[in-house]
């Protein structure tokens, strides 16, 4: 072999051998970290949180347990009022999981089948023979986005809501595509009310806020008496959206310690069976060209190199003023929770991953970031 090869190949090893130790370097999220897991999760969460301006409150539990739990910056920063374990937060679309778990209860009591169509339950609807409950849980319903055609700002009711989308031609046929929609999500909410007899917050508040113990969860805002402001940057965001117009998807009020007791609820199998649940965590369409995340019911779904090569369910929420993220390794029971009220440009999901990866003591890679 001539030298000039040879040396071409001992760059590139070297090169290889160096780009390998530098990814090891920069993926490793506990390096530098001492001390007991407590510590670790603390010592990182302080500078996240002092680099990012983080201004919220996280929980990391083990098993069900919280092994850290911690609120940094305001919950009102003119009033000089601190974020505590206590201090309640818009969880955004992490309320979606809420309405699943709610269609699986009534599927499991015979009321109602995912693969219904909505014409079953809602009259004149357009296309609502093709659009089954499962579109609706998948965001594949191909439903038109409703906030674009009524004024946000003011009240609405779920009757007035059903009655405005049947004027709505689909934007896609039912399927055949994954497009978010906080629309859809509505229709399940007027779906459970039809179903139950009752209005959807009575039914969460009967079959999932109580049995979970969930003492200091809410709807409205009036109600939250340990409200967190919504920031941007630390600057003080004017709430203009009507509650109602995201109801089932987008409206309920909580704590750390509440959703941590919601996520136990579901896995220690009080408020679904194991055969729901696995209904629920299983992937049914991509969510991107890449296909890392699919999405199931109320959750998206990773086992691949985004997730350590673990099963995963993970949320993330976002309204003016708030930032949220759950993140949920089932078989490992490393589940962690952040909940903010200043928004900016800090990845929700990468923080949250970067804290499970120290409990799970892997490596977080750079390209993970950027899911």
């Amino acid at each position: 072999m001539k030298k000039s090869v040879k040396w071409v190949i001992s760059v590139l090893f070297c090169f290889l051998v160096i780009t390998i130790a530098a990814f090891n370097v920069y993926g490793n999220t506990q390096s530098g970290l001492q001390g007991n897991l407590k510590n670790r999760l603390e010592v990182f969460m302080d500078k996240k949180a002092l680099d990012s301006q983080f201004n919220g409150v996280v929980l990391v539990a083990k098993d069900g347990k919280g092994v850290f739990e911690k609120g940094y910056g305001f919950a009102n920063k003119e009033t000089g009022i601190p974020n505590q374990l206590n201090t309640q937060f818009r969880i955004a679309s992490l309320t979606k999981s809420f309405t699943a778990v709610s269609i699986l209860q009534l599927e499991k009591n015979g009321k109602l089948k995912t693969s219904d169509p909505i014409s079953k339950y809602i009259n004149h609807f357009p296309d609502g023979d093709k659009i089954t409950i499962q579109h609706l849980l998948t965001h594949s319903s191909g439903v038109a986005d409703h906030s674009k055609l009524t004024d946000t700002t003011k009240p609405i009711t779920l009757t007035a809501f059903i009655n405005l989308m049947k004027n709505q031609a689909l934007t896609f046929n039912p399927g055949t595509k994954y497009m978010y929609s906080n629309t859809g999500y509505m229709i399940l909410a007027y779906i459970i009310e039809k179903v139950s007899g009752k209005s959807y917050q009575t039914y969460f508040r009967d079959n999932i806020f109580k049995p979970a113990g969930m003492d200091h969860t809410y709807f409205k805002k009036a109600d939250a008496k340990d409200f967190a402001m919504g920031y941007r940057n630390m600057r003080k965001v004017v709430e203009r959206d009507d509650e109602s117009q995201l109801a089932g998807a987008g409206d309920i009020i909580s704590t750390v310690g509440d959703m941590m007791r919601y996520n136990n609820a579901i896995h220690d199998f009080k408020i679904l069976s194991p055969k729901e649940i696995e209904k629920m965590e299983t992937g049914y369409i991509d969510t991107s060209k890449l296909g890392v995340f699919k999405y199931g019911y109320g959750w998206k779904v990773a086992n691949n190199l985004i997730s350590f090569g673990r099963p995963m369910i993970e949320h993330n929420g976002s309204l003016p003023g708030f930032k949220c993220e759950i993140v949920d390794f089932i078989k490992d029971r490393v589940t962690v929770i952040v909940l903010s009220n200043n928004t900016g440009t800090w990845n929700s999901g990468e923080l949250a991953r970067k804290l499970a990866s120290i409990c799970l003591g892997t490596k977080f890679w750079f390209y993970q970031k950027y899911f």
